[in-house]
């Protein structure tokens, strides 16, 4: 007859390998998390060094079609910071889905995989062990 310590041991045990997969989608979640602020926050900064560099130029350039030319010009990189940010948020949510994939199929599908065939082992052992009962 087991302890009570043994049994509660064992019950730790466990809960600790049954806790496992969750600790490992937390660690996921939390770099996901951390790296699209990250992302969001240089966006932001973007936009923040844009709206600067568009209030200053009417004080920088006093030529209405000096002014024009360098709207025109700081437009353009903006835009081409925004498609740059754009795929940098794609390639983010790709890398992001591949490795919550990668994640799933080892925290989930694999040892669902493996519980089904240690059933069916455990089934079939027992239908060996078990006596054929006799009609009649």
């Amino acid at each position: 007859m087991t302890s009570f310590v043994e049994n509660f041991e064992k019950i730790s045990d466990l809960q600790k390998q049954g806790m496992e997969p969750i600790r490992h989608f937390t660690v996921f979640a939390v770099d996901a998390f951390e790296k699209v602020v990250r992302q969001n926050y240089a966006f932001a900064g973007d936009i923040l060094e844009f709206a600067v560099a568009q209030a200053k130029l009417p004080v920088d350039v006093v030529e209405p079609k000096a002014l024009f030319d360098a709207q025109v010009a700081s437009n353009k990189a903006f835009a081409e910071l925004l498609s740059d940010r754009a795929n940098q948020y794609v390639e983010l949510g790709n890398s992001l889905k591949d490795s919550s994939a990668t994640l799933f199929e080892q925290e989930v599908v694999e040892p669902a995989k493996q519980a089904a065939e240690s059933a069916t082992k455990k089934a079939a052992a027992t239908k060996k062990a078990a006596p054929a009962k006799k009609a009649g």
